[in-house]
């Protein structure tokens, strides 16, 4: 089975340990948004308002296809999707992307660097 690890981090806090790094800060910050926080976990709105914008759709429609190129290649790929604080766009990115690659029988392993338990 091939294994993916996708790293949800911020970039303020610099790059984590991965081979791979993507910069998702181009979607809408939720953080801006009256309605949120900038320390809001992501909520089921939150998750829509991300994955409903135009520019993300259509990076996931190309990162998807180029993942699974990469994990053709690399028998230990760490994918990292940054984003300014890494709480909200790159988690919420790499959560629906995890579970695309699941849903394709892909063993993902899932990091959120900058939520705090």
């Amino acid at each position: 089975m091939q294994k993916l690890t996708l790293i949800s981090f911020g970039f303020k806090y610099g790059i984590p340990n991965a081979n791979y790094y993507f910069d998702v800060s181009f979607a809408k910050n939720p953080a801006r948004e009256s309605r949120w926080s900038l320390f809001d976990q992501p909520d089921n709105q939150m998750v829509d308002y991300v994955l409903s914008q135009p520019k993300v759709n259509d990076f996931i429609s190309a990162l998807l296809p180029m993942m699974d190129v990469i994990i053709t290649l690399d028998d230990d790929a760490r994918i990292a999707l940054g984003c300014n604080a890494g709480r909200h766009r790159s988690a919420i990115i790499v959560e629906h992307v995890a579970a695309k690659m699941r849903a394709k029988g892909v063993d993902v392993d899932v990091i959120h660097r900058e939520w705090k338990k």
